[in-house]
């Protein structure tokens, strides 16, 4: 009889208790996250763009760059390092082997989304089957240190081997920020009930009101919670690859 494989969901609850275990570095990192989520709406008021919902992701996602681009990517490499200790991510030397890594890893994401964004104006599918088949790209190069074609043939070969448990786990994690989300919006329009709904809250509403800022430190221990999971996930999936052929693995 043909045996199941383990279910990858376990690494939900390993992403949340990583943040449990260092509880100060999680509070500190939420309260960042919520500072640089407001320097979103600030930008905003500097460039003078007005209430266009358009331009409001994109001085968000300007706001939370930092976020994304080194101090979460910081945090994978060191628990990476301290939980493992794997030969090309020493604890002992991980700070300098993320400082060299960190930016060629960023431009891989960089590309990867690039890629994936096209794929997804032309055809949905594509766009989709490139994020599933290569998105653990970024991560092995950060972590283990491949070169771009290392790493996306890694990703490639480790998904065709092992996405249902993969793709399960980050749906499982999707569903939580979708309630986040959608929580969220049942929260704004309960507090500020004459917002408008094609407009969106001003910028200095955004600024002033202490709801978003609440809400962005919930949403800062969720991205948290997301990016320690997702690295429990790529370790399961190393861990997985490693053992049915450990010559795919650096």
């Amino acid at each position: 009889m043909r045996t199941v494989p383990p279910s990858f969901m376990g690494s939900l609850r390993e992403g949340l208790g990583h943040l449990r275990r260092h509880p100060g570095l999680a509070f500190t990192l939420a309260l960042l996250a919520m500072l640089l989520g407001q320097l979103g709406p600030a930008l905003e008021l500097a460039a003078k763009a007005g209430s266009n919902p358009a331009v409001q992701p994109l001085f968000g996602a300007v706001g939370l760059l930092p976020m994304e681009m080194y101090v979460l990517p910081r945090l994978q490499a060191r628990l990476d390092a301290k939980g493992l200790d794997p030969a090309q991510n020493r604890y002992q030397d991980w700070t300098h082997t993320f400082d060299a890594r960190w930016l060629p890893a960023f431009g891989v994401r960089l590309l990867l989304s690039l890629l994936v964004g096209m794929g997804l104006l032309v055809f949905i599918l594509p766009g989709i089957l490139l994020l599933t088949l290569f998105g653990w790209a970024p991560m092995r190069v950060l972590l283990r240190g491949d070169r771009m074609g290392e790493a996306f043939r890694w990703s490639r070969t480790a998904m065709v081997r092992h996405w249902p448990r993969v793709v399960q786990a980050i749906i499982a994690m999707a569903a939580v920020l979708m309630i986040y989300m959608g929580v969220s919006t049942v929260v704004l329009n309960h507090l500020l009930p004459g917002l408008n709904p094609d407009q969106g809250p001003s910028a200095w509403l955004r600024l002033r009101h202490p709801a978003f800022w609440v809400l962005g430190f919930i949403g800062g221990l969720l991205n948290l919670w997301l990016t320690t999971s997702l690295l429990a996930l790529y370790q399961r999936l190393e861990a997985a690859v490693q053992g049915a052929s450990p010559s795919t693995s650096r």
